[in-house]
């Protein structure tokens, strides 16, 4: 009795489905979560999610808002866990925002409002992530290495003086606009939830 008991929690725990969001407190300070589900970012800068990625291989998507701009440019890739300080030592120093945090990112350029970029992760082949737009590979926008515990990111650029660009993390299969390019490509997973 005691194991259908645990086969049935199992059952349960694998069937709740993963909730993930932007982690303000890892974020820049001008970035802001713009909707209830934490999973809409707006303003400009780094911003991080609260999951980071500890799969072989996975993937997520990030929906454009350009704001009324035609098109806009960000950088998505995965990002080393930031604090405050972080962000604090950079406002005073001379490095360009866009190089605060985004080592391991890749720059889409012209895109237009409702592009979808999907990322794919896969740690133990180069590159290590490869980014798709609208579906399409995207030849040269890849990483080839990257280390640590990293955090599935995007950077916002300032546009204007409405800062309206903003950017939809999406993590489920059922989220997904165009979905992996394969099936060895997963959801991103919670470190928890893969014991």
């Amino acid at each position: 009795a005691a194991e259908a008991i645990m086969n049935e929690e199992s059952l349960l725990e694998n069937n709740i489905p993963q909730v993930h969001s932007i982690n303000p407190e890892m974020s820049a300070p001008s970035i802001r979560v713009a909707n209830d589900l934490g999973n809409e970012v707006k303003g400009y800068g780094l911003a991080l999610t609260d999951v980071s990625v500890e799969q072989e291989s996975c993937y997520w998507e990030w929906r454009v808002r350009t704001g009324g701009n035609p098109t806009v440019t960000v950088m998505v890739g995965v990002s080393n866990r930031r604090n405050s300080k972080f962000y604090e030592i950079l406002a005073s120093s001379s490095v360009p925002p866009e190089q605060h945090g985004t080592k391991f990112m890749c720059t889409a350029s012209d895109l237009k409002d409702g592009d979808v970029i999907g990322i794919v992760v896969q740690q133990s082949e180069l590159p290590m992530i490869q980014l798709y737009v609208n579906g399409e590979i995207e030849d040269g926008l890849q990483v080839t290495r990257f280390r640590g515990t990293v955090y599935p990111s995007i950077y916002l650029p300032q546009k204007g003086s409405n800062n309206d660009v903003s950017a939809t993390f999406l993590y489920r299969e059922e989220q997904y606009v165009h979905g992996p390019p394969g099936p060895q490509f997963h959801p991103l997973i919670a470190e928890r939830s893969l014991m």
